[in-house]
């Protein structure tokens, strides 16, 4: 079987993905697409593949209808070949490998350690790697290839540096004020030093790290997106970000952290 490879959005494991597919000369498209990605991105591209005699390959593409929002146009589905393979690990398929460890189980090759670093990266940040005993550097190597994979540049690099040095801490809550918002440069280093973390960005956008249940509370009240395993849940780990005012959410967190 002849497969033809379609790239999702641009992260550490999707630039992993495309080295190991060009090295082993299998074909793909990346169109460089960022978080969020879908299908119809490629539409004429994956029929196309299929006429040619190719098992198209979507990975980590999203093929649902959804509105247009203030973030992004409507995307609507792509009506997909017969045969055409879809590869994830996200949301109702969060069970399954790693899509590099799926990508691979496909073109016959075995992971090496790196492959599973970045599996165990995607599918679950640092403590995921820590679980399989990585090393500091090689955690350090991980985060800084994705954080590279994302577009962040040594500049947004130094400016989160700063924003550290400026941390405010109020009672459980640490509020870093970033001029980007390209959080990954925050979140990473300051992994298993805080309890809840907001994060205000130059750009508008806010960031909050922490209790589940208080994330759903957020994305009920300012709007915005939530992911984590904890959502939802007291005490469980997730994340909410969105565009509020900032001087309400900021108030309305150091409510409920305060000493």
């Amino acid at each position: 079987m002849s497969f033809k490879f379609f790239l999702g959005g641009a992260d550490a494991e999707m630039r992993h993905i495309a080295e190991v597919l060009s090295t082993n000369d299998v074909p793909f498209v990346d169109a460089g697409l960022g978080w969020g990605a879908h299908a119809s991105a490629y539409a004429a591209e994956i029929a196309v593949a299929a006429q040619d005699g190719f098992t198209p390959v979507l990975v980590e593409l999203d093929n649902e209808l959804h509105a247009a929002t203030e973030w992004s146009p409507a995307k609507n589905p792509v009506a997909l070949p017969p045969g055409t393979v879809v590869v994830d690990h996200h949301g109702n398929r969060s069970g399954e490998p790693a899509s590099i460890l799926q990508v691979l189980a496909l073109i016959g090759r075995e992971p090496t350690r790196w492959d599973d670093l970045i599996a165990a990266n995607d599918s679950g940040f640092i403590p995921a790697m820590l679980a399989i005993g990585a090393t500091d550097w090689e955690v350090d190597s991980v985060r800084a290839a994705d954080r590279s994979a994302q577009g962040i540049t040594p500049e947004q690099e130094s400016e989160a540096e700063r924003a550290i040095a400026s941390t405010e801490v109020d009672g459980r809550l640490k509020v870093v004020h970033l001029a980007h918002s390209k959080c990954a440069t925050i979140t990473d280093r300051l992994f298993g030093r805080y309890d809840q973390l907001l994060v205000l960005s130059g750009d508008g956008e806010a960031n909050f790290y922490g209790d589940g249940a208080l994330c759903a509370v957020l994305k009920e009240k300012f709007a915005g997106w939530t992911g984590g395993s904890g959502l939802g849940q007291e005490g469980g780990n997730a994340f909410w970000g969105g565009n509020p005012p900032h001087a309400e959410v900021e108030k309305f967190l150091r409510e409920r952290f305060a000493a």
